[in-house]
């Protein structure tokens, strides 16, 4: 489970050669060029944004860059790659902006930014602000409550950046030691939730099913997996099933994580495919013990209410790999 990554670095590049050094970043380092919005979203922690000017400006603004070209490499290779290439010619000057990681936060948002900003002397700044004022040896801090493996939406970031005078290596060691306790003591009774989750299918799909279920915690990074067997559940009375029992440790409530597995107890046409029973300190969590809306439903109902809140979290492509398995299973059922 990914709490905190290095987001892409800054390159300012001063030249009387715009369009030229433009085509040498696209054609030797497969640049692409592009704006700082949609820039920022396609860069992972690997890549760097170079923001192209005019020779006569000493400190950068985003609005200032004539161009601006995402590369998918770090800020090293770019300069050995114009070094090398004997390119200097077409630079005046080339200066590296504040470096920037990516945490993942949870519980109390504000709360945990306030006590960030008192441990690393941090100053509140928007993302254009930050990389105006920061210098090469600053660190922009910035937060989203959602899933950071992979490339993250400019709308899932939380308003609040934090500014920070410290190198990233810094940075990034203190958080690597202390920043899990950091969000722990801002969860809800600072305490991260130990569940079992119980999976049935009377076709015996389990693979399946555990591999749908895999797949979703993956990409929504909702915890990490203490432990699997197979174990017997007691669904009624005197009667036992056989189920192949996963035990999670998350920072989501148990009703959270519920909620998550109706979505997938039903394909997204209301076929029933599978039950997922949630377990905590020894307690069933039943359906109608989550679902706080109005009006009294189906289970399957609120499932695809839950279906619907689930997609919102997904990218296309996901949600795309996740119905082909689920077509896969019902094909397989018949």
């Amino acid at each position: 489970m990914l709490l905190f990554r290095m987001g892409p670095r800054y390159l300012f590049i001063r030249t009387e050669n715009v369009d030229e050094i433009t085509r040498f970043l696209e054609l030797k380092l497969s640049g692409e060029e592009t704006d700082f919005q949609k820039g920022f979203e396609n860069a992972t922690e690997n890549c760097t944004l170079c923001f192209i000017t005019d020779i006569n400006i000493e400190k950068t603004c985003i609005e200032d860059a004539k161009k601006i070209v995402l590369i998918r490499d770090v800020a090293s290779v770019i300069l050995s790659t114009i070094i090398n290439s004997h390119a200097c010619n077409l630079l005046q000057r080339v200066d590296m902006g504040p470096s920037s990681i990516v945490m993942r936060i949870a519980g109390n948002e504000q709360k945990l930014i306030d006590q960030l900003k008192i441990v690393f002397d941090g100053k509140e700044v928007d993302w254009i602000d930050g990389i105006r004022i920061g210098e090469k040896d600053d660190t922009i801090l910035a937060f989203t409550n959602k899933s950071i493996s992979d490339t993250i939406s400019s709308s899932d970031f939380l308003i609040t950046k934090l500014l920070i005078p410290h190198p990233i290596t810094e940075v990034h060691g203190r958080l690597r030691v202390e920043g899990l306790r950091y969000i722990t003591q801002n969860l809800n009774d600072s305490q991260w939730y130990e569940l079992r989750i119980n999976i049935y299918d009377s076709y015996g799909k389990y693979k399946e099913h555990y591999d749908r279920l895999m797949f979703i915690m993956s990409k929504l990074e909702i915890g990490m997996i203490l432990g699997e067997s197979w174990t017997k559940d007691h669904a009624v009375l005197l009667y036992s099933v056989l189920t192949y029992q996963v035990r999670l440790f998350t920072f989501l409530t148990p009703q959270e994580i519920k909620m998550i597995l109706m979505a997938l107890e039903y394909s997204v046409d209301g076929k029933r495919l599978v039950d997922f029973d949630v377990y905590y300190n020894n307690h069933k969590l039943y359906w109608y013990d989550v679902i706080k809306t109005k009006g009294r439903k189906s289970k399957p109902e609120e499932a695809k209410a839950c279906r619907q809140n689930l997609y919102q979290k997904l990218k296309p492509e996901y949600i795309e790999t996740l119905e082909l398995m689920e077509k896969s299973i019902i094909q397989n059922s018949k």
